[in-house]
C-alpha cells in the first residue's frame, strides 16, 4: 500500500543466477559523465553452499558461471543467497576518472565492493547493516563509494547478501551530478517526513480535541509508516543506531508488521465493521495481535529468516485486506467507502509505477522514482477527507440529536427542558438588573374530554394550531414552550403583571373567536390562563409555580379566564 510495498517487489524476480543468456557481459566504456544504471551490462553469480572469496569468484567468472538479467536492476527475491556481481568499466582517456559509485539498496545486510585491475585487488570496501557505522550509507539512495578509475579496464566485484528483498541497482555518477542527486533526495524526504508529522499531530490534536479514536489510530498508522520508511530508507540506521546492527537486523521486519496491524486496526475503526460485521473485525483484531506476539517471540529466539517470511507474508495480506475492504466499505458504507478505496487505488498506483519503474519496464525519473510517496500523500489526503467528513457527520448528528432534544415533536416548539436552559439568562438579567419579567401559563379547556370523544389525532392537531396561534401573539424575545400535555409556558423579558395579563386576555380572545376545529367537533375551544410577575421568588420555576397557582384558580373559577383579570381594556 505504500512505500514498503517496494521491498515486496523483487520476490517476483525470480531465480538470480538464472539470466536471459550465456554471454558474456560487456564492457562498460566510460566517457567521463554519468553512467545511468548499468544493471544489464552487469553479470551475476549465486553462491551456493560455502561462501566464496574473491580468487573464487574470478574462476567463475573465467568459467563463465556469471549470467546476465536484463533490468536496469537486478533482482534476487526474499532470503536470497549472496549474490556476486561483476562489471568490466574501461576508461578510454589517458586519466583517471573520478566517480562516486552508488550501489545497492538501504537494507543490504553486507556489501563487499573490490576493484580490480590486472587480476590484483586495488581498492576494497566493507558496508551494509551489518557493518557498525554505517559507513557509505546515504540514506534513501544506497551506499556511496568514491572511485577512481585508471586509464584502461578495471573490473568491479560487488558480493551482496541481505535478508530482505534484494535489489541491487548500480551507477557511476560524476560528482556534480551525485550532489544534484542526492540534495534531490534530501529536499525530497525532509518534505514527505514534514508532511507525515503534520497529519500526525493534526489527528492527535484531534483526537484530545473531539476523542474521536478513529483520528488516533489514524495518527498511529501514519507513525508507523513513518518508523517503517526511516527503517527502509537507511535514515534511522545511519543517524540513532549506527552502532546497534542486531536491532537494524530486525528492525525493518518489525517495523512492517507494526505498521500492517496499525493499518488495519485503523480500517476496521474507521469503516466502524463492528457494526457492519462484527465475525471480520473480531478476525482482523485476532490477526493483529497474534502477528504481533509471533514477531516479538521470532525476535526472542533470533529467527531471522521466520520473520522476514512473517512480516512479508502478514504485508501480502495487509495489501489484499485493504482493498477488499475498501471496496466492502463502498458497497456497504459509501459515505466512508467513497473517501477509502480511492484512497487504497492511490497507494497501489504508485506501487505499481515504482514496481515497474524497479525493474526498468518504465523510465526512471523523478515522477516514477516518487511514485510510492506520491501515492501514499494521496492516500493520506483522501482518508484525512473522510475523517473530516466524518467528523461533519458527527457534529452534523450531534446537533440534530441536541436540537431533537430541545424540541417538541408535535408542536415543534421549545420543551420544558430547553425552555428552562434558554429562560436562565434572561432570569439572571433581570434579577440582577431588577427588571420586570412576567409568566403566563395557558391551559386547554376539557381538552381530555376532547381526546376521549374524537381521539388523539384530532387532540394532536389542537395542539398544532394552538402553538400556531401563540407563536402569532409572541413577540421578540419572548420564549414560547409546550410545558407538558395541553398546557403552554410564555416567558415575557421586560414585562410587568399589567401587560402579560392584557397579553393573556388578547390570546384568550384569539383562541375563542377563532374557533379552532369548531365546525366539526361541534363544540368551541377555550383556555384557560394563570399570569405572575417577578418579584420575591427565588427561582425561575418559583415563578412558574406562581403562574400555575393562578391557572388552577381560573379553572376552578369556571375556566375560559384569566387570572388575575385585565384591569383595563384590551384593545382587538
Amino acid at each position: 500500500m505504500t512505500l514498503l510495498a517496494l521491498l515486496f517487489c523483487s520476490s517476483a524476480a525470480g531465480n538470480p543466477g538464472r539470466g536471459s543468456g550465456e554471454a558474456p557481459a560487456p564492457e562498460v566504456i566510460l566517457q567521463g559523465a554519468s553512467s545511468g544504471p548499468l544493471g544489464e551490462r552487469a553479470g551475476y553469480l549465486l553462491e551456493q553452499g560455502t561462501p566464496q572469496d574473491l580468487a573464487a569468484a574470478q574462476r567463475a567468472l573465467k568459467q563463465g558461471a556469471f549470467q546476465r538479467q536484463e533490468r536496469t536492476a537486478a533482482g534476487f527475491g526474499i532470503a536470497s543467497p549472496p549474490v556476486w556481481m561483476h562489471l568490466a568499466l574501461v576508461n578510454p582517456s589517458d586519466r583517471p576518472l573520478t566517480y562516486q559509485l552508488l550501489l545497492g539498496q538501504p537494507w543490504l545486510d553486507q556489501l563487499d565492493v573490490r576493484l580490480v585491475r590486472a587480476g590484483q585487488l586495488k581498492q576494497h570496501w566493507r558496508s551494509g547493516d551489518m557493518v557498525p557505522g554505517a559507513q557509505f550509507l546515504l540514506p534513501a539512495m544506497g551506499y556511496v563509494f568514491p572511485v577512481e578509475l585508471m586509464p584502461g579496464r578495471t573490473e568491479l566485484f560487488v558480493r551482496a547478501q541481505t535478508a530482505e528483498s534484494f535489489l541491487l541497482p548500480v551507477s557511476l555518477l560524476t560528482a556534480e551530478d551525485f550532489e544534484r542527486t542526492s540534495r534531490g533526495f534530501r529536499y525530497r524526504y525532509g518534505v514527505f517526513y514534514g508532511f507525515l508529522l503534520a497529519f500526525i499531530f493534526y489527528n492527535l490534536i484531534l483526537f484530545a480535541g473531539l476523542w474521536e479514536r478513529s483520528h488516533l489510530y489514524y495518527a498511529l498508522y501514519v507513525l508507523s509508516f513513518m518508523a517503517l520508511s526511516l527503517v527502509y530508507t537507511g535514515h534511522g540506521f545511519r543517524w540513532w543506531w549506527s552502532g546497534q546492527v542486531g536491532f537494524q537486523q530486525y528492525a525493518l521486519f518489525a517495523a512492517m508488521v507494526l505498521y500492517a496491524c496499525a493499518g488495519l486496526l485503523f480500517a476496521v475503526r474507521f469503516l466502524q465493521l463492528d457494526q457492519l460485521t462484527p465475525r471480520v473485525s473480531m478476525s482482523i483484531r485476532r490477526l493483529s495481535l497474534l502477528a504481533l506476539a509471533a514477531m516479538a517471540l521470532f525476535i526472542t529466539a533470533r529467527q531471522l529468516y521466520a520473520a522476514v517470511y512473517l512480516a512479508y507474508g502478514l504485508f501480502t495480506v495487509f495489501t489484499l485486506a485493504m482493498v477488499v475492504l475498501g471496496v466492502f466499505a463502498y458497497r456497504r458504507a459509501r459515505s466512508r467507502g467513497i473517501y477509502f478505496l480511492p484512497a487504497v487505488l492511490c497507494s497501489m498506483l504508485g506501487l505499481g509505477i515504482g514496481l515497474l519503474t524497479a525493474f526498468g519496464l518504465l523510465a526512471s525519473n523523478v515522477w516514477t522514482t516518487s511514485a510510492v510517496e506520491i501515492g501514499l500523500i494521496l492516500e493520506a489526503v483522501l482518508l484525512s477527507l473522510a475523517l473530516g467528513n466524518h467528523m461533519r457527520n458527527q457534529s452534523r448528528a450531534r446537533q440534530k440529536a441536541e436540537h431533537l432534544a430541545r424540541i417538541d415533536s408535535l408542536t415543534g416548539l421549545l420543551n420544558r427542558r430547553a425552555f428552562l436552559a434558554d429562560a436562565a439568562p434572561l432570569w439572571s438579567t433581570a434579577v440582577r438588573h431588577g427588571r420586570p419579567m412576567s409568566v403566563l401559563l395557558l391551559d386547554i379547556d376539557f381538552f381530555k374530554q376532547v381526546n376521549d370523544q374524537f381521539g388523539h389525532d384530532s387532540g394532536d392537531r389542537i395542539l398544532q394550531d394552538m402553538a400556531k396561534l401563540l407563536l402569532g401573539n409572541c413577540r421578540e424575545g419572548d420564549i414560547l414552550a409546550r410545558w407538558g400535555g395541553e398546557e403552554f409556558v410564555l416567558l415575557l423579558p421586560e414585562t410587568g403583571l399589567g401587560q402579560a395579563t392584557a397579553l393573556g386576555e388578547r390570546i384568550r380572545r384569539d383562541v375563542e373567536g377563532r374557533r379552532i376545529l369548531a365546525d366539526w367537533l361541534g363544540m368551541p375551544l377555550t383556555v384557560s390562563l394563570g399570569a405572575a410577575q417577578l418579584q420575591a421568588e427565588n427561582s425561575l420555576s418559583d415563578l412558574v409555580c406562581a403562574a400555575d397557582g393562578r391557572l388552577y384558580e381560573a379553572k376552578r373559577g369556571g375556566r375560559n379566564q384569566i387570572v388575575p383579570p385585565v384591569l383595563e381594556p384590551v384593545s382587538a
